[in-house]
């Protein structure tokens, strides 16, 4: 900051505080507090003395300018609009006033509060996520404990169908194994009454040839009666 800038602040502030200290000490019914403003308004001249026409009667504090030249205690700017004009350098800062200092420090306070609101608002956000994800995988674990139940399940019929077929081929076996005995007890049954019926016709053809035998036989044995006298 120059050293005029430097004395013209020193001033405004002796300035400011005797209007204070007068309406301090003025008689009020309501004593009310109030600020003096520390906005100015700087007339833009056509050449670099207060002599030459003002070409803009008041460029409020805080405007940004470019500066084209310095001579001596004046400087040639250019508005953001593309005009241009002369300025005392006691207006001119290196940095900006602290009303927009302030103004911007509150800006980027505004921001960052609602970049904090977006951030909590998405940790809520991610947190109702991670609970109903939390909730997704607990079903998740409870149907693979229940799908894992039903595959022991599974394998124990399957086991136990297994078992039913070994023993469905087993007593398959046994009676294919009992038939077979069946078949050949049935045979030697057969061949046994035929054997039996063979040897009873071989007895009763015997026992009738012995008839016929003795039939013949017994006339010839049994002696012959003697013709009665009286025959």
């Amino acid at each position: 900051m120059s050293k005029t800038l430097k004395i013209n602040v020193f001033k405004t502030g002796i300035i400011s505080g005797a209007l204070m200290a007068s309406l301090l000490s003025a008689p009020s019914f309501a004593q009310q507090t109030r600020w003096i403003s520390d906005v100015l308004y700087v007339p833009m001249r056509k050449g670099p003395s207060n002599q030459h026409t003002i070409l803009h009667r008041g460029l409020k504090s805080g405007t940004r300018l470019s500066v084209i030249e310095t001579q001596e205690n004046w400087s040639q700017v250019r508005l953001p609009d593309g005009s241009t004009g002369w300025l005392p350098n006691q207006y001119l800062l290196e940095e900006p006033i602290a009303a927009l200092k302030l103004e911007d420090a509150a800006k980027k306070a505004q921001r960052s509060s609602e970049r904090y609101q977006e951030a909590a608002d998405k940790l809520k956000q991610l947190s109702a996520e991670n609970e109903s994800l939390k909730k997704q995988l607990s079903n998740s674990e409870q149907g693979s404990n229940a799908l894992s139940s039903e595959l022991n399940q599974i394998k124990q019929i399957s086991a136990n169908a297994i078992d039913l077929n070994n023993n469905y081929q087993q007593l398959a076996k046994d009676h294919q194994l009992l038939q077979t005995e069946l078949d050949v007890a049935r045979a030697e049954n057969e061949r046994l009454k035929n054997e039996d019926s063979q040897t009873w016709f071989v007895y009763g053809a015997g026992a009738v040839f012995l008839g016929v035998v003795i039939t013949l036989l017994v006339p010839a044995i049994r002696p012959r009666r003697r013709r009665s006298e009286w025959g």
